[in-house]
């Protein structure tokens, strides 16, 4: 049975993946060399996302909601406003950092290439020392760099041009 150069085997899926970084939990899958530009998407979407949360919350105290006509509210609705607040804001603070974390380990892991699996298997980097620029269009696809923040862009490998959807290898 053949098995691709850097395709490892996943327990969760049953299946192996090229270039497979890790199984993640939040979209059910694993990461590898078909959807790695697409969970850096996800990373930088919930990072922006946990950014603009704690926009409205500060901007909720910065200019409160006046719907009613200068009526000062009941001391339970300030308190369950600022609970409400508290607890938005340290999950928003929490899930950014996580998710910074995240980015920072696949970013490193795309310039380095070198996945999880083959960094803890101490395999060393596949190729030779390439620039960082094109390590992220192998990843992203050659479009503008603008456009990688776009979900809907071309595939990020020239060998994908000849296989429509990533191959399921038998166990």
């Amino acid at each position: 049975m053949y098995r691709p150069p850097r395709a490892h085997h996943c327990r969760v899926c049953q299946r192996c993946v090229r270039r497979m970084d890790h199984h993640c939990p939040w979209i059910n899958n694993c990461v590898g060399e078909w959807n790695q530009k697409y969970f850096l998407q996800f990373l930088v979407f919930v990072g922006i996302l946990c950014v603009y949360s704690l926009f409205l919350i500060a901007s909720s105290w910065i200019q409160p909601c006046s719907s009613a006509p200068c009526k000062p509210p009941p001391m339970m609705v300030k308190q369950a406003r600022l609970m409400h607040s508290v607890i938005l804001s340290m999950e928003s603070i929490l899930f950014g950092l996580f998710v910074s974390a995240i980015m920072c380990d696949q970013l490193q892991a795309i310039f380095s290439d070198e996945t999880a699996v083959e960094q803890v298997k101490r395999q060393g980097p596949y190729r030779g020392r390439r620039p960082k620029l094109v390590m992220l269009k192998e990843v992203c696809g050659k479009a503008h760099p603008v456009l990688w923040l776009l979900p809907c862009t071309s595939a990020p490998n020239s060998h994908t041009a000849t296989a429509p959807h990533p191959p399921i290898l038998p166990v």
